[in-house]
Order: C-alpha cells, then sequence, then structure tokens
C-alpha cells in the first residue's frame, strides 16, 4: 500500500501511522472474510454449524465436532421421500461408512458393508430414523468385524460357530445402545 502513494508522503509518519492502521484493519477484514468463506463448506464450518443444528430443531449438542457435521449433512441430504437411494446417499455421506438399503416385508434393512469409524454409526442410525416413514421398521446388519471388537472371545469358545453367526453376534453388541450421543 505505500508503494500505491506519492514518494512525498512515503517518509511521513502521521502518513506511515496511518497506513500500518489500515493494514492491520485490512487483515482483519481478510480474515473474517476468509472465515466466512469456510463457513460455508460443512467440512470446515464451525459456529455455522450451530446455527444449522439450531434451523433443524437439533437439541442436543454433541462433543465431536465430526459427529455434529456428519449427522447435519446427513439431515441435509435426507429430505424427500424415503427413497432407496436417498436413504444410500444419506447413510454413505457419512465420513468411512459404506451402506446398503434394502426394503423387505415394511422393514428398512440397513447393511454396513464397511465401516471405518464405529462412532459414526449411531450418526447414520439416527438420521435413518428420521428420514424413515414410522409405519416401516428399520434392522441394522453389520457385515464388517475387526479383530479389535471380538478381542476378549478365544478361539475355543467360537469353534461351534460359523463366521457369519460370530459377525452377527458381535454386530449386535456393536450396534446396541447407539443412541448415547443423542437425546
Amino acid at each position: 500500500m505505500l508503494k500505491l502513494i506519492h514518494k512525498i508522503y512515503r517518509k511521513d509518519k502521521v502518513t506511515l501511522d496511518l497506513i500500518k492502521a489500515l493494514s492491520v484493519k485490512f487483515v482483519s477484514s481478510e480474515n473474517k472474510i476468509n472465515n466466512l468463506y469456510k463457513q460455508i463448506f460443512l467440512n470446515s464450518a464451525d459456529w455455522y454449524l450451530e446455527l444449522k443444528e439450531k434451523e433443524m430443531a437439533i437439541s442436543k449438542r454433541l462433543d465431536d465436532i465430526d459427529k455434529r457435521r456428519a449427522y447435519v449433512r446427513t439431515r441435509l441430504l435426507g429430505t424427500g421421500t424415503a427413497t432407496k437411494e436417498l436413504l444410500e446417499n444419506a447413510a454413505n455421506s457419512v465420513q468411512g461408512v459404506t451402506a446398503e438399503i434394502a426394503f423387505e416385508n415394511m422393514t428398512v434393512i440397513v447393511r454396513f458393508l464397511k465401516v471405518e469409524y464405529n462412532k459414526y454409526l449411531g450418526v447414520v442410525k439416527r438420521s435413518l430414523e428420521t428420514m424413515i416413514p414410522y409405519h416401516l421398521d428399520m434392522t441394522l446388519e453389520y457385515d464388517h468385524v475387526n479383530w479389535g471388537e471380538i478381542k476378549e472371545v478365544t478361539w475355543n469358545s467360537l469353534l461351534p460357530y460359523t463366521w457369519k453367526s460370530v459377525s452377527q453376534s458381535v454386530a449386535g453388541t456393536i450396534l446396541g445402545g447407539l443412541d448415547d450421543d443423542f437425546d
């Protein structure tokens, strides 16, 4: 900015002080504009997230900001008729989750094919519950089990079972009680 003024004024103390004050204000304004731009995108929003939660009537605030973002994202995507595509898009929009939706005998079956972060399962479950009509039931199936989730089980106790039955019983323990984060 100093280069924009005439060379006579470049050495004037008052002019230099004014330019310094203006540059501080410009930097502050630029930071505010960049922060506002950051709020447009859900992956980087922080204070705007609270406004969206109020708008969507989400009363309980989660501690984990990534969970909050995932829940708001699924709520934004989950408006309209609860079709298979809508439910799959909402479930798969959550980071690290790959799910498949099927309809069978008035029941919506949610098959979790891949889950990188188990902490997001509750977000997906609650979001889908709000999208699915009340006359339909929802069943959750968890096809992916990693060794850390069954570490207290010994091989001898698993011998009479197939891998599918072990997977389903572990899925019941993982998927049970997912609403701890929500009211």
